[in-house]
């Protein structure tokens, strides 16, 4: 039995939009489960660590906290 279905542009664009999303995550996953961490506290964790700092702080993952509001702020939203 044959079966066809028809699409459209659209839709096939999605999937393929939505198949390139994830394959990006699953290589991110992928890099951070196999990526070897030296041991804590020595001289290669050091180096690992701050590199790894410079890149987070290079894409923007940090927060910026000017006061003691915004610090009490800051920790209360971890708990949420």
């Amino acid at each position: 039995m044959n079966q066809t279905i028809t699409v459209s542009q659209e839709t096939i664009e999605e999937i393929l939009t939505r198949l390139d999303r994830l394959t990006r995550e699953i290589k991110a996953i992928r890099t951070k489960l196999f990526e070897e961490e030296p041991p804590y506290g020595s001289d290669e964790w050091w180096e690992w660590s701050d590199k790894k700092s410079i890149e987070d702080y290079k894409k923007g993952r940090y927060t910026v906290i000017r006061s003691k509001k915004e610090l009490n702020e800051f920790f209360s939203s971890l708990g949420k």
